[in-house]
């Protein structure tokens, strides 16, 4: 009888547990979004950057345009004072790449309010963002 309810206790608990944690699961998901203006040396760059946080990982995409002087050059990408990585700049001008740990790629925790920034190899700002968060 005590093995019984020592079982029927416990089934009571999981479902319990389970009822609780699945809601926060959830409520975990953030999605951030900015658009980023180029900085005085680079004043013609504009572009975008979306973060996402969730359970299963993080994932950050970064677009920047108008970087014609920087055809062929990589560019450094910073996300919540950490390097992200790098991305070469298209024959036309154009930086684009997408991060995500589900991957195997590094992509540091950011939350509404942090920087993206990103800069040359030399380490002049070519363009920054702030994110906040993303409205449906």
């Amino acid at each position: 009888m005590r093995t019984l309810r020592r079982h029927f206790v416990a089934a009571i608990l999981f479902v319990f547990a389970f009822a609780v944690t699945a809601p926060v699961a959830q409520a975990a998901e953030v999605d951030l979004f900015t658009h980023m203006a180029g900085s005085t040396h680079f004043p013609n760059a504009q572009g975008f950057s979306e973060y996402d946080r969730s359970n299963e990982g993080r994932e950050v995409e970064v677009r920047v345009t108008h970087l014609s002087k920087l055809a062929g050059k990589r560019v450094k990408v910073i996300v919540n004072g950490h390097k992200v990585g790098r991305i070469l700049v298209s024959s036309v001008g154009v930086a684009h790449h997408e991060w995500d740990t589900e991957h195997g790629q590094k992509v540091p925790f950011a939350s509404a309010g942090d920087k993206i920034k990103v800069r040359t190899p030399g380490g002049t700002l070519v363009a920054k963002g702030t994110y906040h968060l993303e409205v449906d």
